[in-house]
């Protein structure tokens, strides 16, 4: 007899199991068990019936695409592959897809788009638009033969009796049916006048109601230029198109109710806000009217022309002001002006010469004193009228009247 170790015997079952084909893919029925959803995002579960168990785990990104929310009890189809863990010494199945028995493919199908539905944002609550308080038109597509138009047309009319209904007739049930309701939602909504539309039917059960859980209808209702209330089914019956509608009414006698106006209410509201606006309109023609007998009664508007005739004075003072201030200040400036040209004659370089006096130059350069000039010196002498060349014959120095 060979004697293996652990690990060995371990990894001899690895082998023999995923080496049976029937095991590489494989579709379990059984109920749910030990159901616990992993912080990292993995499912781990039991898998029972009867007479056996089984370990289950499903990863992360398969487990993302699980239509329900699985829980203990649940009978469920389970298609994975089976295999032996070994760090557990166990046989699991490792499950790439996981659907309840009994729902059927349709509710999944329906789940799943709804979910992606929900996830552009075509359900959320700010796209939903408030319904016209008083609709010029409202627009009816629903069954020509069915309850519920009678019933929209009976509770409106009771409402409203002169309210404006435009029905546009289309199957609710049935193949194609969401198909045509889509053409006439898309053709009542351009009727001039419709602010309003109500699309629905009476009640059924899920398959009578599975035109309004159509892809193409759903995404017709929120893309509608007006608001929608939907009205399908009874209370209990929930579609695609009451989450995309702008209003969901749970019958269609209770759409007509929200949509039409009640005639005697509306009457009442209207003289209510005339009783309101009258009174409104007293209190302020009585405030205006004291105001302006405050504002006559004020010294200006009893005699007008006595602040004409002030601010006249006013300026004629300050013109005369201005004047004068004008006057002095030109006196001022033609003073600055003598005293400036005076300065400046007086720094005149040749108003001496006029005077009798002469500029000496030696070279180009002025002499004031004698000394430092030498007999045979050349000199430049600048009169009044002109220059003369002389020479220095004999320096004297002493008295300024000896030079010669």
């Amino acid at each position: 007899m060979e004697i293996l170790g652990v690990f060995e015997v371990a990894r001899l079952l690895t082998g023999i199991m995923e080496a049976e084909p029937r095991l590489r893919l494989v579709c379990i029925r059984g109920e749910l068990a030990n159901c616990k959803a992993h912080p990292s995002g993995h499912f781990y579960f039991s898998l029972k019936d009867e007479h056996a168990q089984l370990r289950g785990v499903m990863f992360r990104s398969r487990f993302r695409t699980v239509a329900f929310a699985p829980k203990d009890g649940d009978m469920v189809l389970v298609t994975g592959q089976v295999s032996f863990y070994e760090p557990a010494g166990q046989v699991q199945v490792y499950a790439e897809q996981v659907e309840q028995v009994g729902l059927g493919a349709q509710l999944l199908r329906l789940e799943e788009l709804k979910r992606r539905l929900e996830a552009e944002g075509l359900f959320r609550a700010e796209r939903k638009r408030p319904l016209p308080l008083v609709p010029r038109k409202v627009g009816v597509v629903t069954s020509a033969s069915g309850a519920a138009l009678r019933d929209i047309i009976q509770v409106a009319r009771r409402r409203h009796p002169s309210v404006d209904l435009v029905v546009a007739p289309a199957r609710v049930q049935g193949q194609g049916a969401a198909e045509e309701i889509v053409r006439q939602l898309r053709r009542i909504a351009r009727v001039p006048g419709v602010d309003v539309v109500i699309v629905g039917r009476g009640g059924g059960g899920q398959e009578d109601l599975s035109a309004f859980n159509e892809e193409p209808l759903v995404r017709a209702v929120a893309a509608c230029p007006v608001p929608v209330v939907s009205a399908v089914g009874h209370e209990t019956d929930f579609t695609l198109v009451d989450f995309a509608a702008d209003r969901r009414a749970p019958t269609p006698s209770a759409a007509a109710e929200i949509t039409v106006p009640n005639y005697v209410e509306l009457l009442a509201r209207a003289r209510e806000l005339g009783t309101r606006t009258e009174a409104g309109m007293r209190r302020e023609v009585y405030a205006r009217r004291r105001l302006l007998t405050a504002l006559a009664g004020r010294p200006p508007l009893r005699r007008p022309l006595d602040i004409v005739q002030a601010r006249r004075d006013r300026l004629s003072h300050d013109l005369r002001l201005l004047l004068h201030l004008g006057k002095a200040s030109d006196r001022q400036r033609r003073a600055e002006l003598t005293a400036l040209r005076l300065r400046l004659q007086a720094l005149d370089p040749t108003g001496p010469l006029q005077r009798g006096y002469a500029l000496v130059s030696k070279e180009g350069s002025p002499v004031a004193r004698a000394e430092g000039l030498a007999a045979g010196d050349e000199l430049r002498l600048r009169f009044w009228d002109g220059s003369v060349q002389a020479s220095v014959e004999r320096v004297a120095r002493g008295e300024a009247k000896d030079v010669v």
